[in-house]
């Protein structure tokens, strides 16, 4: 078979993943499968996808979790992966293995997949890439959640040109747009970040993939629309909280300065926020992602003088 054959083969399994449909405050049928797989081909696209068998890695538990959000609204319950992760083996995505590298039997037991392949070969096609991304949400998510999705997956696309659209039409095409471009955001920093606190270098990823960090604005986007990387901090939730709070923020030598007449504290000296006034952020040494001076100038401006 050549590779246009297996591409066709592969993009009509696509469209036949047999998704549940929703029962009481679900509805519409469960993205499960679809996300995962999306979560896959994003991975392959940045080069996160080195060889067949794949983990419930941080980077896919993140996409999984941020594209999901999209579809909080009629799937309001938590999307659980282990479910897609094993149950796509039915449909020979891939082999679900246990920690003894066995054929898993269960979700619960499934730690590792082998994925198939005819599929992993076509991975490394953009052009095969971009089709399935496009059958996936087109087949599988609702048009509000096919906007946010194309902008969280940089896809472009062919928008309604007429000029008959409804003003309320216009407000939830943004509102979807906009959720879109913050999974997007969420992915990049934290990932890029390589899930490391920049205030603590702290880094800590559970067994199933979830992280300690958010990804922080520095300039909040309800001030400046920045959903540029560059304008993101990888923070713990204690870290991303005092962020916002304005009881720190960092000069142009990436070290921190600590607001100390906007708090109080008390607790072990480690924990203490003044400790860390004067230290550099921490970055992994594999991160490449810098924050940005502009917007940390023009925050420190706003924290320093209130």
């Amino acid at each position: 078979m050549n590779l246009e054959e297996m591409a066709k083969k592969w993009l009509a399994k696509l469209t036949q993943l047999n998704p549940a449909t929703g029962r009481g405050e679900c509805s519409g049928k469960a993205p499960h499968k679809p996300l995962l797989l999306l979560s896959l081909l994003d991975m392959s696209e940045n080069g996160e996808l080195p060889s067949r068998s794949f983990s419930r890695s941080p980077g896919l538990v993140l996409r999984f979790r941020s594209y999901g959000t999209i579809s909080a609204d009629r799937w309001p319950t938590r999307l659980d992966l282990r479910l897609p992760f094993y149950h796509l083996s039915s449909q020979d995505f891939w082999e679900p293995l246990d920690a003894e590298m066995r054929r898993a039997r269960s979700p619960e037991s499934c730690v590792v997949c082998d994925m198939n392949t005819e599929l992993f070969e076509l991975l490394s096609d953009p052009g095969f890439r971009l089709k399935a991304m496009m059958v996936l949400i087109a087949k599988y998510f609702p048009p509000n959640e096919r906007i946010a999705l194309f902008e969280s997956l940089a896809i472009q696309h062919a928008e309604d040109s007429t000029n008959v659209v409804s003003e309320a039409l216009h407000e939830a095409t943004e509102a979807a747009k906009r959720k879109g471009r913050c999974a997007r955001f969420a992915i990049r920093v934290c990932s890029e970040y390589r899930y490391t606190c920049a205030l603590t270098g702290y880094r800590c990823v559970t067994g199933e993939g979830t992280t300690i960090v958010d990804a922080a604005h520095i300039e909040a986007w309800s001030y400046s629309r920045n959903d540029d990387p560059t304008n993101g901090l990888a923070l713990s939730k204690n870290a991303h909280w005092m962020f916002d709070e304005g009881l720190w923020t960092v000069d142009d030598d990436m070290r921190v300065v600590v607001n100390m007449k906007r708090f109080d504290e008390r607790g072990p000296e480690f924990l203490r926020l003044a400790n860390i006034a004067g230290r550099h952020l921490q970055f992994d040494p594999a991160a490449k992602l810098r924050p940005a001076l502009a917007p940390l100038r023009r925050y420190r401006a706003r924290v320093m003088a209130a």
